[in-house]
């Protein structure tokens, strides 16, 4: 995402409410859905996002021809980091009643987050047109366009956004944005300029403005306005991280340690905090506390060869020797003609007292040195230049890194609570004979087939189970429990495919079958098809499995 520009987020005002009540037991026939509708929101309103999906699941259930209650059951959802759920019924929404532009906004959202943003753009636009004075709608438009490359269209739109309202700072910051993309700094300057002359005290536009003048090497200039951008936002990562960069070209190395200091406690998986940490705490001497930084890089990402390049020369400083000839190799086997690495791993060998070792990577440099007719590289001197983080030069692996990778912009703070749990990935248990007796079965030998097969299932015999509950299946072929229990018997057994066939004809056979939802979710997520499952335990949470949403916000793929 783009760096610096925050995403407006609607807030939607909830009426007063009357209602109290919390009893959810009413058949459908009897419930009185206004009434229900305000309970609803009321559990919305009080973060208790899963709770409201209840209520608004009873009054869809009643009057299906209301679009209120699936816009709010999307916003519940959206809360819930469950985009894909939301999505659906913003869509259902806007079938019934296609003039409410809240749901296209909230629609527009979920798809940002699913990364569907030219459809998240054609939201906006009608929004727009729906709302013209929805400030919100149009800034989000913007940044729509400019995750497209649609440049041209984005700064179009932009134009009418300062023309609408000139005071807001955002509009003008876009405008830098987009004259950044186009590669005219001039242009970006003097539209960050106006940002600021609009609100000298917009953070996205200070911290834009630190970035072009680190881009001229006015390192003073940058960390003046850096440190104005922190005093009024102490918890920003990013311009920690910033500070730290404009105050190690000035040579401030304890200064730009506390700034990664404060950025890592404030995000304790920053890579260019842990990466650049590393670097100075080595040129202070800090060799094992170096160390630390890059083992945690490299647990987080193992295919660092940079860091792993740093991590061999600390241990090859701090005498850890067997340590330095791991990393070595591990470097040579992803770069067989690093001659360095090879040179670097004989002196390692040679402190263990491996002479047959060392004197095999002194015959190998030889060799390469005569075939190619080039010595290896000298070791890199520590200077005080950057490089981007996705450059892999090992002759530059002493060099700390800037940030070139987009920042996650559509971000929004998500209040509720059951979402943040951690959960693990388990399949839900076999249905009990007290369930699938409220299911309308054909025989009695698929009953007995059923029961034995349960059986088998609470002492672990897979294979038992799934002949036997197969029996059940030939004699009641719309028995969907049983479909769903040998499904737990076939993923126990590792059948796969044959265990999401099971749970489809589940589905099939009870369109709402929680349980079958949330198993093939998980089964899915197992076999790394996390983007497949989220649908399925959307609907599984929509049905009262809120451990679905956990599930979600910790497998949703990234943007």
């Amino acid at each position: 995402m783009k760096r610096g520009l925050a995403l407006l987020i609607i807030f939607i005002l909830l009426p007063s409410l009357q209602g109290r009540g919390w009893g959810v037991g009413l058949l459908y026939a009897q419930i009185n859905t206004e009434r229900m509708m305000d309970i609803g929101r009321n559990a919305l309103y009080f973060d208790d996002y899963a709770l409201s999906i209840q209520y608004f699941n009873q009054v869809i259930a009643a009057k299906p021809y209301l679009h209120e209650p699936y816009f709010y059951r999307a916003l519940a959802k959206f809360y819930l980091e469950d985009y894909t759920g939301a999505e659906r019924d913003c869509s259902q929404a806007i079938r019934i009643n296609p003039y409410y532009p809240n749901t296209y906004e909230v629609r527009g959202l979920s798809r940002i987050n699913l990364n569907k943003f030219a459809e998240a753009a054609a939201d906006y636009a009608v929004a727009t047109e729906v709302q013209p004075q929805n400030k919100a709608a149009w800034h989000n438009w913007v940044l729509c366009n400019i995750e497209l490359d649609s440049l041209q269209r984005a700064d179009s739109i932009a134009s009418v956004l300062i023309h609408k309202w000139p005071r807001h700072a955002d509009g003008y910051a876009m405008k830098s944005q987009i004259r950044l993309a186009q590669q005219d700094t001039v242009s970006a300057e003097a539209w960050v300029d106006s940002a600021l002359i609009a609100d000298r005290y917009h953070v996205p536009s200070l911290s834009m403005k630190s970035s072009l003048l680190m881009h001229r090497q006015q390192w003073t200039d940058a960390d003046t306005l850096l440190t104005e951008a922190i005093r009024l936002q102490p918890r920003n990562v990013q311009n920690h991280v910033q500070r730290a960069l404009a105050r190690y070209h000035q040579t401030n190395l304890r200064g730009a340690m506390a700034d990664y200091d404060f950025a890592i406690d404030l995000d304790p998986t920053n890579f260019v905090g842990h990466y650049n940490r590393g670097l100075l705490r080595a040129q202070v001497g800090e060799d094992n506390a170096a160390i630390e930084d890059f083992d945690f890089i490299l647990r987080i990402d193992p295919d660092d060869v940079m860091a792993l390049y740093n991590r061999a020369e600390l241990l090859m400083e701090t005498g850890d020797y067997r340590g330095a000839i791991r990393d070595y190799t591990a470097l040579i086997k992803i770069y067989p003609n690093f001659l360095q690495g090879y040179q670097r791993r004989a002196q390692a060998r040679r402190q263990i007292g491996d002479i047959r070792g060392a004197q095999r990577d002194e015959e190998h440099i030889i060799r390469e040195q005569v075939a190619h007719r080039y010595g290896y590289a000298s070791k890199a001197s520590r200077t005080a230049t950057t490089r981007k983080k996705s450059e892999v030069n090992l002759d530059e692996y002493q060099k700390l890194v800037v940030d070139d990778e987009e920042e996650k912009q559509y971000e929004s703070e998500y209040r509720g609570k059951i979402q943040n749990r951690d959960t693990e990935l388990r399949l839900l248990p076999p249905l009990s004979v007290p369930d699938y007796q409220l299911v309308i079965v054909p025989s009695d030998t698929a009953r007995a087939a059923f029961t034995q097969g349960l059986e088998h299932l609470l002492v672990e015999e897979y294979e038992p189970a799934i002949a036997v509950l197969t029996v059940a299946i030939d004699h009641a072929p719309n028995f969907a429990e049983a479909y769903y229990n040998r499904a737990y018997a076939l993923m126990k057994t590792r059948k796969i495919q044959a265990a999401i066939d099971d749970l489809t004809d589940a589905i099939r056979l009870r369109p709402r079958f929680s349980q079958a939802f949330f198993n093939r979710g998980i089964i899915l997520i197992q076999n790394g098809r996390s983007a497949d499952a989220i649908p399925d335990l959307s609907m599984a949470g929509e049905l009262g499995i809120y451990e679905a949403y956990s599930i979600i916000k910790h497998n949703t793929p990234k943007k």
